[in-house]
This record gives structure tokens, C-alpha cells and sequence, in this order.
């Protein structure tokens, strides 16, 4: 029925929408290609700062507790900087480094956390043996 009224009748007819044209411009400067390859690689390069850092203090033995200052204290500076500066290089290599901070701090955290979690977990296995022991002596 439509395609007769549409043959006699412009009303009926629709014009197809076609998809608009997208042109992605890719980088067109060196220090824009550093950005982009930066962007899309910023959790693998937090990653392995945050390895090199973990690597070097297990071989040199420094400090914990002033490294433990000193990753609070670079992550607090990076993510202060970077959220201060205009999008650049300077700002995408800050948030890699507040990233690979954050992640320096979280894990002693976890691992004491879970230290913790395991000597507690123990330490009820203990009484309770204790307790069923004592009740098979009787």
C-alpha cells in the first residue's frame, strides 16, 4: 500500500540519511605523537616505574620507612602538578608517575593487610584446635 502511495505521492517518500563524514586527524606534531603514544600506554609504563622501584628495593635495601616518605610525598607533588597544568607531555608524565606512586603505596598496604588477615585467621585455627583438643581429654 505505501509503495503505491509513494509512487504517487512525493510526501511519502524519505530520503535516506546517510552516516556524516568523520575525518580523525592524527598528530601532526612530534610532541603530540609522544602524547598519544603516552596516553595509550600509561598504565603499562606506571606499571613498570612502579616494578623498577619494588626491583631496586629489594636488591639496595634502603630505608622503608623514608622510601615509604618519599612515594607519599612524590605522589602527593605529581598528582598536585598534574592537576594544575594544561593538558602537555609535562602533565601525561606526571600522571604516569602519580599512577606508579599510588601503586608503591597501595602495596605494602595490601600485603599487611592480607599479613594480618592470614596471622588472625591463624591464630583462631590455634584456639580452636586447643579447644577441641581439650574437650576430646575429658
Amino acid at each position: 500500500m505505501r509503495a503505491a502511495c509513494a509512487a504517487r505521492d512525493p510526501r511519502y517518500t524519505r530520503p535516506v540519511a546517510e552516516p556524516p563524514l568523520i575525518i580523525e586527524a592524527g598528530p601532526t606534531t612530534p610532541v603530540e605523537k609522544v602524547r598519544r603514544w603516552l596516553r595509550g600506554r600509561r598504565i603499562m609504563l606506571s606499571g613498570i616505574l612502579a616494578l623498577i622501584e619494588v626491583l631496586a628495593f629489594i636488591i639496595w635495601r634502603p630505608s622503608a620507612l623514608l622510601l615509604a616518605v618519599l612515594a607519599v610525598a612524590l605522589l602527593v607533588v605529581s598528582v598536585f602538578g598534574a592537576t594544575r597544568l594544561r593538558p602537555g607531555l609535562f602533565r601525561d608524565v606526571l600522571w604516569i608517575v602519580a599512577i606508579a606512586q599510588g601503586i608503591v603505596v597501595v602495596i605494602p598496604l595490601v600485603v599487611t593487610a592480607s599479613l594480618v588477615a592470614a596471622l588472625a585467621v591463624g591464630v583462631l585455627l590455634i584456639v580452636a584446635l586447643v579447644v577441641v583438643a581439650a574437650r576430646w581429654r575429658v
